[in-house]
């Protein structure tokens, strides 16, 4: 892409990654209810110029037209490239769709087949505000960051639950 200079436009390479899996692959039996049940270990690179802050939100899509998420944390400090497996002290935690505890909650999805779990990191322009009281949920994050999401980078990995 060039610019109407005819010089090339900036890109951006924000990616996010772990060294527990790869994109496409398969989540770890660890990071679901099958196994340990912790965060796995995330990092990224080349967010987006302007970033202030991150936020990620892990979803499944359980087949019924809704959106389930495992794992909402925000206000994510610009300076952290990763989170560690098993993290809890970076960043603030939200609500998921199994309860009211701020905290991850793995996967433990029912009925047959694989389902296919995202991580979406958010590189962010400000902080997000949310209007009223009450919990923080995953739609509330994912509603007040979209207005200062600057980019965002995926990691989409399935998981079939043993019989």
């Amino acid at each position: 892409t060039t610019t109407p200079s005819g010089s090339a436009a900036p890109r951006t390479s924000f990616a996010i990654s772990s060294d527990a899996f790869v994109n496409g692959g398969t989540l770890p039996k660890d990071f679901t209810c099958d196994g340990a049940g912790v965060s796995p270990p995330l990092s990224w690179t080349q967010a987006p110029a302007g970033t202030r802050e991150f936020a990620l939100l892990m979803t499944t899509l359980p087949g019924d037209g809704t959106t389930k998420w495992n794992w909402v944390l925000y206000n994510v400090p610009v300076a952290t490239t990763g989170l560690a497996r098993n993290s809890r002290s970076v960043g603030t935690f939200g609500v998921g769709s199994d309860g009211p505890s701020a905290a991850y909650q793995p996967p433990c999805s029912q009925g047959p087949g694989a389902k296919i779990y995202t991580f979406t990191l958010y590189a962010l322009s400000a902080s997000p505000r949310f209007a009223g009281g009450g919990a923080v949920t995953g739609a509330t994050v994912a509603s007040a960051i979209a207005p200062v999401t600057l980019g965002s980078a995926v990691l989409n990995l399935s998981y079939t639950r043993p019989r």
